[in-house]
């Protein structure tokens, strides 16, 4: 195998690790970037990881198409580790943030995302760009770039495989769960100290129709207390990125 044909294959070996977490469109912080720009920093950062940095050219190559095919998979697999830190803080924060909208009752007022090409909830919405501008003033797509660029030297190309072992896998996601919970926890309970009113209201005025009157006060009450838990938010929100981050052993080595 030449050194042309190695370099092509490191290219495509690489590119198949980095591109879950470019590509996947669906809950993470890259979902409101264009795809014509994820897929350019995606060639951008391959030809980084592998032209400049020089890393050891694999060991299989384009005329063994079944290695290459295995290898590619492998990659592929350990580009989904990348893909799972940015993936569950994310749903995380998406799950609360749907609870909001079904106890305050603006779930049926969904707005359709073309980037995603679903309907998404206004708290959920908000939450997630709350989310997304944390990630990217944090520092933390760099943190993220930069660890996947460095795991190439950490796990050389070609030997790719699964990094997360499945009780790794439970507790991260049992942990960012439930910090999703805890950035939604003031508006959850807002609102349900909300509903124990409505609820005593309709006992004392069956005749009334609690529920239409109590809707607009839900609704205000929940941005109201959305934008004020989500002023001391970021250091959580930063916290769920940072410890899915953790759990990667590339990225700590990174």
């Amino acid at each position: 195998m030449n050194v042309t044909g190695s370099q092509i294959s490191a290219f495509l070996l690489a590119m198949s690790r980095f591109a879950p977490v470019m590509l996947v469109p669906a809950f993470t912080p890259f979902t409101w970037v264009p795809a014509l720009v994820r897929v350019i920093v995606l060639l951008a950062v391959t030809l980084i990881a592998v032209g400049v940095q020089g890393v050891p050219l694999p060991g299989v190559g384009l005329d063994e198409p079944l290695a290459m095919m295995e290898a590619i998979l492998g990659e592929g697999a350990l580009g989904l580790c990348f893909a799972l830190a940015v993936m569950l803080p994310t749903a995380a924060l998406g799950f609360s943030a749907h609870v909001i909208d079904m106890q305050s009752g603006v779930a049926a007022a969904s707005l359709f995302n073309p980037s995603t090409h679903v309907t998404q909830a206004l708290s959920g919405t908000v939450v997630q760009w709350a989310a997304t501008i944390v990630f990217f003033l944090s520092g933390l797509h760099l943190l993220l770039l930069g660890g996947m660029t460095a795991s190439i030297h950490l796990v050389p190309l070609g030997e790719g495989r699964m990094m997360l072992m499945p009780s790794t896998f439970m507790a991260m996601l049992s942990s960012q769960f439930l910090l999703g919970m805890m950035i939604c926890a003031p508006v959850m309970l807002g609102l349900f100290a909300i509903d124990l009113a409505v609820a005593y209201s309709s006992r004392s005025m069956p005749q009334a129709n609690i529920y239409f009157v109590s809707l607009p006060l839900k609704v205000a009450a929940t941005f109201a207390l959305l934008a004020a838990s989500l002023r001391f938010a970021p250091p959580l929100i930063e916290r769920l990125y940072r410890g899915a981050f953790e759990a990667l052993p590339v990225m700590r080595g990174a």
